[in-house]
């Protein structure tokens, strides 16, 4: 499959989608929810695919992880589970 360019939001109310690279073999549709690389580049976040385009943005783009499986994934921990010393929770 070609690389797409996918515009995602974080929240359905966010007024401004963030847009990512694609190079899955799974096609992707608007209303799915993928990972993106986090402000770390340790982890990710969660989004929704508001838009697909195969045309290059004038600006550069990270990756998209892949697809979101609640089944697959572990759950994250909990506020009142976390350990805040061991890096468990961001409290900030």
């Amino acid at each position: 499959m070609p690389r797409v360019y996918v515009a995602c939001k974080f929240r359905q109310t966010d007024a401004r989608a963030f847009t990512y690279y694609y190079d899955g073999e799974e096609p992707l549709q608007v209303g799915d929810i993928v990972k993106v690389p986090d402000r770390s580049g340790d982890g990710w976040k969660r989004v929704e695919v508001v838009s697909i385009t195969d045309e290059e943005p004038a600006f550069p783009t990270k990756g998209i992880i892949g697809l979101y499986q609640p089944d697959l994934e572990p759950e994250a921990p909990k506020v009142a589970d976390a350990d805040p010393l061991a890096g468990d929770v961001n409290l900030f």
